[in-house]
């Protein structure tokens, strides 16, 4: 699954561990517009168990903290623009 946000591609996939008890989940952000095209966030991992959740939450709350990454980031680097 990938979103556009604030000139940002965030994919987000998910997997089972080994065992099949948790979710593995990982988000990649990178820059897709010319302002951050150069911008290098790091990737978001999450380990969730799957007792508790299900895959499509696992993801959203993966894509949130995504989307909090880029929010710090343009934030950080734009405050005027923010």
């Amino acid at each position: 699954m990938a979103v556009e946000y604030r000139g940002f591609r965030v994919t987000v996939d998910a997997k089972a561990d080994a065992t099949d008890t948790q979710w593995l989940c990982r988000a990649v952000m990178e820059g897709v517009d010319a302002q951050v095209e150069t911008a290098k966030l790091p990737s978001v991992e999450l380990a969730i168990p799957k007792l508790k959740i299900d895959v499509l939450m696992a993801l959203s709350v993966v894509e949130q903290n995504a989307k909090q990454a880029v929010d710090e980031y343009w934030h950080a680097k734009q405050p005027e623009m923010a």
